[in-house]
């Protein structure tokens, strides 16, 4: 496991480790997710000589799209799902690699909250919700900006340099969870259950960190033609034999020549003597590996989170929604067990069949994994009448049960933000770190893709 010692007897020859590694061109890169993959792209093209160790036997950590068991060239997104036309990151390797972004369609979201299934009333006419306040009647889209934009001009822009400690308003945000913040701002209850029934259930979220990832993704929406693990094959295609599976990291150590990496292949111990090191695991399998850091790093690596998230995926016959005039990625949005209903069917190959998912997040999501899935299905087919008789196959997905991400994406304490978001990027020696966990984009791939080309250039420097 990672463990403090005396940071370290190694290390107190620091002051020449940068020019000693000035010439160093050997970097191992320890996991293949998008952040792993980017970072050793891109300096395999500055000519380094780059290994990646990736513990699974596939490429694109919680980039991860399911076919097995579809019909008709079905697919079905387990981690990551949206593309913005604002995730500048995302939207360059697309165009280097000649990927494409093909948007989801677009219709009306029906609710299933506070035991009712309703559609959105027409405008001027109240919503059948009880416990709204006078100002969020008749429309609670309606306050949508009008709270969130309160929080997001205390914060700040996130791209900020040193963000957010640069901007000291964001205090004001980020001591609070988003939950928290809404009650603050005088939301009721109701309008909380409601934002969290359509956008999500982030009530635990730092409320910063949930407005950084709202603010920042904007214009259209959509995911990657064939499947958004197109883009991490397409990287690992460009490494080719640079890239190790099945071979899982237990050991980083380092002194003022070098970095020893220890892992583990087919049973057997193996060690690598790198210049430089790039970190790009999720904290909680690091926490797994034999490894020194500094007090705050290790601080950091203990104290973040990863949020329970879990996916549950029905392919259907056909799209018998679309009959009451429904459809877009949010089908359903609800206050109960199966979370939001999301809707990728535009994103099919047949376009007769449909594909849907549930969609859960914390609590959701840890009673999906306690429970199963009989509770979900009995409410997804209360939300969509005519669901019972259209299931073709489904397949699912819990981020938390996966010893190798440990949840769906980094979920950083209120109060903790100012002093864990630079200390989380922080260079340990040789040691650099990436991953979502280390950007202003928290849970985006967008996120992965903007650390890698940070840590690229600490490295170029070094």
């Amino acid at each position: 496991m990672v463990r403090r010692r005396h940071f370290i007897a190694g290390l107190a020859a620091l002051p020449f480790v940068g020019a000693a590694a000035a010439g160093g061109k050997r970097v191992v890169v320890l996991g293949a997710g998008l952040a792993g993959l980017a970072s050793a792209y891109n300096l395999m093209k500055h000519g380094y000589d780059v290994t990646v160790l990736e513990a699974q036997d596939r490429p694109g950590g919680r980039v991860q799209t399911a076919r097995s068991g579809f019909l008709n060239g079905g697919h079905a997104e387990l981690g990551a799902v949206r593309v913005f036309d604002s995730h500048s990151y995302t939207q360059k390797y697309i165009r280097e690699f000649n990927l494409a972004v093909k948007p989801y369609d677009t219709g009306i979201t029906a609710y299933l909250m506070q035991g009712k299934r309703f559609l959105p009333p027409p405008a001027g006419t109240p919503w059948p919700l009880d416990g709204l306040s006078p100002s969020e009647q008749p429309d609670p889209r309606a306050l949508f900006g009008f709270y969130l934009g309160q929080g997001i001009q205390k914060m700040g822009d996130p791209r900020t340099p040193g963000w957010p400690g640069s901007v000291p308003s964001s205090a004001e945000v980020e001591k609070y969870t988003a939950a928290e913040f809404l009650r603050s701002l005088g939301a009721s209850e109701t309008w909380i259950s409601w934002l969290f029934a359509t956008e999500g259930n982030a009530g635990r979220w730092n409320a910063a960190a949930a407005l950084a990832a709202e603010s920042m993704a904007s214009g259209n929406v959509g995911s990657i033609e064939g499947g958004n693990d197109r883009l991490p094959y397409a990287f690992a295609a460009a490494l080719g034999g640079r890239l190790k599976y099945r071979t899982e990291v237990v050991r980083i150590a380092q002194d003022s020549t070098g970095v020893t990496v220890g892992y583990r292949e087919a049973g057997r111990r193996h060690e690598l003597r790198p210049d430089r090191v790039i970190c790009a695991l999720p904290f909680i399998p690091l926490r797994r590996v034999d490894a020194v850091f500094s007090q705050s790093k290790m601080d950091a690596i203990g104290k973040l989170e990863y949020m329970p998230a879990a996916r549950t995926y029905f392919q259907t016959r056909t799209r018998f929604w679309s009959a009451e005039g429904l459809g877009g990625l949010n089908l359903v949005a609800s206050d109960t067990a199966f979370g939001r209903i999301w809707n990728t069917s535009s994103q099919q190959r047949d376009q007769r069949m449909g594909m849907l998912h549930s969609y859960m997040m914390d609590e959701q999501a840890v009673r999906y994994a306690e429970r199963g899935g009989f509770e979900v299905r009995r409410l997804a087919e209360r939300a969509l009448p005519g669901l019972r008789g259209q299931l073709v196959s489904t397949v699912d997905k819990v981020w938390q049960w996966d010893r190798w991400a440990g949840g769906g994406w980094a979920l950083v304490p209120p109060g903790t933000l100012a002093w864990m978001l630079p200390v989380m990027r922080q260079v340990e020696g040789r040691v650099h770190f990436a991953g979502e966990h280390t950007s202003v984009w928290p849970g985006w791939m967008n996120g992965a893709l903007e650390s890698a080309e940070r840590v690229v250039q600490e490295v170029l420097a070094s």
